[in-house]
């Protein structure tokens, strides 16, 4: 693994057994690793890095700035409680619509995910975070955890039962991804 600065932010560079190079930002600090084929010569690396520099620099940006504000607050009682409350509602809502039913929800402190759903078992846990969150974007995730229920995986179906429950569903998780 080589290391190399991209605008002063540290970045590694590991080669493996892939066709393409690929960027990542990773939760929470945003680190920067960049995965390029075995065999692509560091002319095509460096070129491509320099292409997708602003990219990166933005992406590093903004992951560092969720970190800062987003899971740094502190929820109450009263914000727990309120959330666990809405989420109910949604689920009261788009339950009987979707023809599915969860057995649980439970809120957790996560640091990456605003949600998940364990298919087999029917339990939804939904990120603490979500407290300080407009409704729009709560109902967003309850909804995105239900389709779940009838689709597991984040494929074609799946997008397409998110727009046939919740047309406005992408502008909803742009917004959610604002915050």
């Amino acid at each position: 693994m080589k290391e190399i600065q991209i605008c002063g932010i540290p970045a590694r560079i590991d080669r493996r057994s892939i066709k393409n190079i690929n960027i990542y930002i990773k939760p929470p600090n945003g680190d920067i690793l960049i995965t390029v084929p075995k065999r692509a010569g560091e002319e095509v690396i460096l070129d491509f890095i320099q292409k997708k520099t602003d990219w990166i620099v933005k992406n590093h940006e903004k992951m560092i700035r969720k970190k800062s504000s987003q899971f740094s607050t502190v929820i109450t009682d009263e914000q727990k409680n309120l959330l666990m409350e809405k989420i109910h509602q949604f689920s009261e809502k788009w339950e009987p619509v979707m023809g599915v039913h969860a057995q649980s929800f439970t809120l957790r402190s996560m640091k990456t995910i605003w949600g998940s759903c364990s298919t087999k078992t029917g339990r939804i846990r939904i990120n603490l975070q979500l407290a300080v969150y407009p409704d729009d974007c709560i109902e967003y995730v309850v909804v995105h955890e239900l389709c779940h229920l009838l689709e597991p995986s984040h494929n074609t179906r799946f997008h397409q039962l998110m727009t046939k429950f919740l047309p406005d569903w992408k502008e909803r998780k742009r917004l959610l991804n604002q915050q």
